[in-house]
């Protein structure tokens, strides 16, 4: 009776603090607003809606993180993206909650071994050449990049500590979709406002707006993972849902958003071993379909030139210049930076994100001093994974990332093997193998060294967190 009264006592104190909390929100978001600060306004009140989330979502806090991550929403008057403000709330609220006594401590466990040697390796490189808190605030270049790979860590030990369960599981499903559905609304209706997208000259709103549509590709694997090609071939309704998907995606423009769909039904084949024969024939059927609409073009119809584009994938001949060309020059010379670097210094590369003279003479004067390559070598844009990690850490760290992957890839096609009943459970399982698959089938055309490992530990974070949670409840190791 007394531990009853005690809880109920507790209970009431928090309800109680968390209204006056709410009201102080409140009213300085209104004094905020009558002072015509609108940017605070706006700052305070999504605050407050996101703490009354959090208490809300109570041991389900986590699931923001996938949400964020897939939106990517950015807070006015705050100096974070979405990803880096999910990784901050549930690094946050787990150390609240270890301290009330409401989360297991942490444990570090064989699974999380094989990050130490790349952790360990980017250290040493900072330790060789810090770079300066001042270059905290900076989105493009500096420590703000030591900063996501520290907290793409952190969320990847607190994930780590997470059982999943099928309720979590559906939970988590609905969070991405809303979460990639928002991203696309937003890319639609307010082009250009991606916290990390980059606006090129020329056609800069049209261009922009494509680019909203590479969001496509992963509803596309969301759903694909969610319905076996079976039942959307039997479903007057999903086929046109997934054939829309398609197209916009090769509206988009973006190569790799068409190879991911292209390439996520034949992985999904592997990791299950299931409709193999569907999925060849539909394929075939899928090329062919390809090869007329190409041969129709400049008769009927016309393509865009951004479809031109990712359509010389399939039939090299078709459009190789302008906006729809097939060579990748830009990739070509990025690669060609990142081979100097590394041949001056193989063990360390450039020593990490720090600046040097060169560095901030471009960050100060626009690139002013420097050629467009160079100026995404110094922000780490070199669109390799393998020559981003060379360039910047050196090759040490390249290998000990490639093990990282290679340990991750075997994880999650045993993970599929294991994980074979339930609905929402295997789903988001086979959602992020299929992220990791498509993510090193890219691995060459894109990457940055910094938010790689930021992204993919945190997806490794929740692919640990769904395997183990269904380990538990079958009974087996969760570990």
């Amino acid at each position: 009776m007394a531990n009853e009264s005690f809880s109920a006592y507790r209970t009431r104190i928090t309800q109680i603090v968390c209204g006056l909390a709410f009201l102080g929100v409140v009213m300085f978001a209104l004094r905020s607003l009558m002072a015509g600060s609108v940017g605070k306004t706006a700052m305070v009140l999504v605050l407050a809606l996101g703490g009354a989330l959090v208490f809300a979502l109570d041991d389900k806090y986590w699931v923001l993180l996938p949400f964020l991550f897939a939106s990517n929403i950015a807070i006015p008057s705050l100096p974070f993206n979405g990803k880096e403000i999910g990784c901050l709330v549930v690094v946050g609220v787990y150390f609240v909650r270890v301290a009330a006594k409401k989360e297991h401590v942490f444990r570090f466990d064989r699974d999380l071994v094989v990050t130490l040697p790349v952790l360990f390796w980017m250290f040493v490189v900072w330790m060789l050449n810090p770079v300066g808190l001042a270059m905290f605030g900076s989105s493009v270049i500096g420590g703000r990049f030591y900063f996501d790979i520290a907290t793409g860590t952190m969320a990847l030990f607190v994930l780590s500590t997470i059982r999943a369960t099928e309720n979590d599981a559906r939970l988590l499903f609905f969070a991405i979709l809303a979460g990639l559905c928002w991203a696309l609304a937003r890319g639609v209706i307010f082009p250009g406002t991606d916290p990390d997208a980059i606006v090129f000259t020329g056609a800069e709103p049209e261009r922009s707006t494509r680019y909203a549509f590479v969001v496509c590709s992963s509803i596309f694997m969301l759903l694909f993972s969610y319905w076996s090609l079976s039942s959307i071939l039997s479903s007057p309704l999903r086929i046109p849902l997934f054939v829309v998907l398609s197209m916009l995606v090769v509206y988009s423009g973006k190569r790799r958003a068409f190879g991911t769909i292209a390439l996520v039904p034949f992985f999904r084949m592997f990791l299950t071993g299931k409709e193999r024969l569907l999925t060849i024939v539909i394929s075939v059927l899928a090329v062919f379909f390809l090869l007329f609409a190409v041969a129709g073009d400049g008769g009927a119809y016309r393509l865009p030139q951004s479809a031109r584009r990712v359509l010389a994938i399939v039939v090299p001949d078709y459009q190789r210049h302008g906006d729809g060309g097939f060579y990748d020059t830009f990739r070509r010379e990025m690669r060609e930076q990142a081979r100097f670097v590394i041949h001056d210094d193989p063990w360390f590369g450039r020593k990490g994100f720090a600046m040097n003279f060169n560095e901030t003479s471009w960050m100060n004067f626009g690139g002013g001093l420097t050629s467009l390559y160079a100026g995404h070598a110094y922000a780490g844009n070199w669109h390799s994974t393998w020559y981003a990690y060379a360039a910047d850490f050196g090759i040490p760290c390249m290998l000990f990332w490639f093990l990282f992957t290679v340990y991750v890839l075997v994880y999650a096609v045993r993970a599929c093997r294991i994980v074979t009943v339930g609905r929402f459970l295997p789903t988001c399982c086979l959602f992020y193998s299929l992220w990791f698959l498509v993510d090193t089938a890219f691995s060459y055309t894109t990457g940055h060294a910094g938010f790689t490992t930021r992204d993919n530990f945190v997806s490794y974070g929740l692919l640990l967190a769904i395997v183990r949670g269904y380990k538990q409840e079958q009974g087996l190791s969760a570990s």
